[in-house]
């Protein structure tokens, strides 16, 4: 029956108007971001399978949570940031809320989120004010709780949230720092900040109300990606930079996936992130449980866990997720080393990731034998090695050109730059932040590694064989800006896949009008972590030789070929000094297990050939070439 009357007109009319805020808040689908409802019943499947994947990751995440103390998440009790943590716990607890449907977990993550602005840490972070990355980091979590724990909190509890995560996205706009406003926009800083900002504002449905600031966040990511990454990812500050930046990039792609927001998209499909940790990420860890990778830019050698890899699944082809599967098993997931509780991206309350991303219906393929072992980052000018996707013995090789400079942005002089894993041993590595001579793996003129402005090298050649590889370099404005008219960085990789052997030759060719001394050096291991290698220099059939011991029983055996007198030191670094204008030095060196070989040696000089068992190596000067054969039995 229908009531027309006045006064009941005016009763309606009144609670419409009421009721208005609670229509608005249902209209609001949670969880929006990442995950819907038919991926937690697959996960909530796939925990069910004993010793799998998701049984394991999602154990360990639970563990964390179900201590209620934000203690577990840091990693530094005394560093007055528990903020950080905090936000962690309540990511997490969040999560765990929508695989379980279990309040008491909703109520953890608001808790957590409560105690973030009731006892705030010493050092004040918050997503509102202080340090550009803190806010990201500190907001983003936060954000990921409200829309995750959304359906386990009360109403006044969400409002409390959205209260706070709307002052943050006020802040923001007020917020400057010297690597954001660079117009190219490379610096991680634009990935972390924007891209922080950008899921906070998505998780509670604010890209209508914030429209002009949702397409300026948009357009500064897409010049991030365009400017910020080579084809493999890596960015000028280096692989650790952009697995940093990469927990925050990836997720803003995603997120804006999430709601049908697919513009990113033509940007980061460009870009073959995966394929640069499967290159440069070992099968070993250090021990702060960190994984190894080749150190670039100011990078150490460690990556924390921090959701990189986890995130990286849903950024893969179906074609080649089953080989980045089989390579994130042994790399993060469960053949990976350590215990569950140190698997998973568990840094950072990332094992999030691992839980909603990993392609538990998709075989796992070895890469070994079917992907090339070398490969280039063409925009970047930097090469990498690796013989095979096993274990901790894998060897993986690097070498930079460095051919590109962007300002505000973190950034090391690497042209002629090496880097060596193998055998659980950081071999050769450097120099991650500092700038002294003495941290470069590389060549150094009159002791000089680089002159300040002047930073890059350039590609001059780059192949890949069946069995490794051969790159050239150009010394390129930062060897000009040392003096030298010309000079040129050869490097030759041969992989002995029977033996897990590798033979790796440099030749140095050095031009110039003046004479100078010159330093061949290798910085041992990391400058940040001892590597614990063993040096030694001594002579062998008239030529120089350095053998470096390294872990599991390994060695990396150097010969030195040159006419100059040479100087040789054992020390770290390992330097080999000679003085000319127009010379070469060239080093040739075996990598393997056990005794290091013993070589034979015919001719001098550049027309040197060296046997090492039943391999010569050469150079040949018509082609300007290193050379390797294998002899006729």
């Amino acid at each position: 029956m229908q009531n027309n009357t006045p006064w009941f007109n005016r009763i309606l009319t009144s609670w419409l108007i009421l009721l208005t805020p609670l229509a608005a808040q249902a209209e609001e689908n949670h969880p929006r971001l990442f995950i819907n409802q038919e991926r937690i019943n697959q996960i909530q499947w796939a925990i069910q399978v004993p010793q799998s994947h998701h049984q394991q990751a999602f154990l360990a995440l639970k563990s964390r949570v179900e201590q209620q103390d934000w203690r577990v998440y840091d990693s530094d009790l005394n560093d007055g940031n528990w903020n950080y943590a905090r936000s962690y716990l309540a990511k997490e607890a969040a999560f765990l809320y929508l695989l379980t449907n279990n309040r008491e977990y909703a109520q953890v993550a608001y808790k957590a989120i409560e105690a973030i602005y009731n006892e705030p840490d010493s050092d004040n972070r918050l997503p509102d004010k202080g340090y550009g990355l803190s806010r990201a980091t500190i907001g983003r979590n936060i954000a990921l709780a409200y829309d995750w724990a959304y359906h386990g909190i009360t109403p006044q509890q969400r409002e409390y949230i959205k209260e706070k995560i709307n002052i943050a996205l006020d802040a923001w706009p007020l917020y400057q720092h010297v690597n954001l406003r660079n117009p190219l926009m490379a610096s991680n800083w634009v990935a972390v900040c924007r891209g922080g900002e950008l899921v906070m504002m998505l998780a509670i449905y604010g890209e209508a109300k914030r429209s002009n600031r949702y397409r300026q966040l948009k357009e500064w990511l897409k010049t991030h990606l365009s400017n910020g990454y080579g084809e493999l990812g890596l960015s000028q500050e280096g692989i650790g930079y952009t697995g940093y930046g990469g927990i925050f990039l990836l997720p803003a792609v995603y997120a804006l996936r999430s709601i049908g927001d697919t513009e990113l998209d033509s940007y980061f499909q460009n870009i073959d992130f995966w394929k640069l940790i499967m290159y440069a990420g070992s099968f070993f860890m250090d021990e702060k449980t960190e994984r190894e990778f080749l150190q670039s830019g100011v990078s150490h050698s460690d990556i924390i866990d921090e959701g990189w890899a986890s995130l990286l699944l849903a950024s893969v082809s179906p074609s080649q997720l089953p080989f980045y599967r089989y390579f994130y098993d042994y790399h993060m997931g469960v053949h990976a080393p350590g215990t569950p509780d140190v698997k998973f991206d568990e840094r950072r309350g990332a094992t999030v990731w691992s839980l909603i991303y990993y392609p538990e219906s998709t075989p796992s393929f070895d890469p070994t034998g079917i992907y090339p072992q070398a490969i280039s980052d063409q925009k970047r000018g930097a090469y990498f090695f690796r013989n095979r996707w096993k274990d901790e013995n894998d060897i993986l090789l690097s070498i930079m050109a460095d051919i590109e400079h962007h300002g505000n942005a973190w950034d090391q002089s690497e042209a002629f730059q090496l880097g060596l894993l193998a055998y659980q041993t950081r071999f050769i590595g450097g120099p991650a932040t500092e700038r002294k001579p003495a941290v470069y793996s590389s060549l150094l003129v009159d002791g000089f590694a680089d002159v300040p402005g002047k930073k890059t090298g350039q590609q001059k050649l780059f192949a890949s064989f069946s069995d490794g590889g051969y790159a050239i370099i150009d010394g390129g404005e930062k060897y000009a800006g040392l003096g030298l008219s010309n000079v040129q960085r050869h490097l030759l990789v041969k992989f002995n896949q029977n033996t897990s052997t590798a033979i790796i030759s440099t030749l140095d060719k050095i031009k110039d009008d003046e004479t100078h001394y010159f330093t061949w050096q290798l910085n041992l291991g990391d400058q940040k972590n001892d590597g614990g290698i063993i040096s030694t220099v001594s002579r062998e059939n008239n030529l120089n030789i350095f053998v470096l011991r390294g872990k599991n029983n390994s060695y990396l055996k150097g010969w030195i070929i040159h006419q100059n007198p040479v100087t040789v030191g054992s020390g770290d670094p390992l330097q080999v000094q000679v003085s000319g204008s127009n010379t070469n030095i060239w080093i040739v060196m075996m990598l393997g297990q056990g005794i290091p070989p013993v070589a034979t040696v015919e001719g001098t000089g550049m027309e040197t050939k060296l046997k090492i068992d039943n391999t010569v190596i050469g150079y040949n000067s018509q082609s300007d070439r290193l050379t390797i054969s294998n002899l006729v039995d």
